[in-house]
């Protein structure tokens, strides 16, 4: 039997994939801690990069309904199931290394909260983005209706919560909902060459990008010898080698 959630780190890169192909990717409590788990295995490991996507075409379709609606009217229940994927989700977002998450196929609810919680969202025109809990009488409780409106002009955010729509990565891409769309066949060499590429900056800056605040800059330009490196590589107009020591 197969973990809920795979991770395989190989040379600073870990490539994340949720299991359960035949389910879409539903997440069950176990999937939602395996993707926690999987998170902290990258950021101990040192990880810059961290491919994010579903076994099969499906990225996830969302929570396990079959579990919540066992849950019934337990209040205590469901408030923790939602707690638990609102963490697996948060910590995500907040890792140190730079997420990419992969859509081939569905990424709905749950999965499009996932995709949200990513730095880098990577689709192919085969895929099939939406929010869609109005479709099924439910509210986005993980962060959708947060991250939503915060990657789309509210029109749009208001567009897929309200309606439930699917769109395709095309459309997506348009929205500026994904930062790529390809075709199918093109999205493994896609990848590739966005990993690659996030491997030439110095790993000390990407981090400290992702945590971007007045004092963070200040303490990254004053206090980190790869921002002194790159400065210096800029002025003698050579590549710069970057250490990767972090602030």
């Amino acid at each position: 039997m197969s973990a809920p959630v795979e991770v395989v780190i190989d040379g600073g890169a870990a490539a994340i994939r949720l299991t359960r192909e035949k389910a879409h990717s539903a997440m069950s409590p176990g999937r939602w801690e395996g993707l926690q788990a999987a998170v902290e295995k990258g950021t101990e490991a040192g990880c810059r990069v961290a491919t994010v996507r579903g076994r099969g075409k499906a990225l996830s379709a969302g929570a396990d309904l079959p579990h919540l609606l066992g849950l019934g009217d337990d209040r205590d229940a469901v408030a923790a199931y939602i707690a638990q994927i609102g963490a697996a989700l948060d910590a995500v977002e907040a890792a140190p290394f730079v997420s990419i998450c992969i859509v081939d196929g569905y990424g709905v609810a749950g999965g499009c909260e996932l995709m949200l919680a990513c730095d880098l969202v990577v689709a192919s025109t085969e895929a099939k983005l939406g929010d869609r809990h109005m479709e099924y009488g439910m509210i986005p409780g993980a962060g959708g209706s947060v991250r939503l409106p915060r990657a789309l002009p509210a029109a749009l955010a208001r567009r897929l919560l309200y309606t439930g729509e699917i769109v395709d990565g095309a459309t997506a891409a348009a929205m500026g909902l994904v930062g790529w769309c390809v075709a199918p066949e093109e999205l493994e060499q896609t990848v590739g060459g966005i990993v690659a590429r996030l491997f030439r900056p110095s790993p000390s800056a990407l981090p400290g990008l992702k945590r971007m605040d007045f004092d963070a800059v200040v303490g990254h330009l004053t206090g980190n010898p790869d921002a002194r490196e790159g400065l210096a590589a800029f002025a003698g107009k050579r590549a710069p080698n970057f250490q990767g020591v972090r602030s």
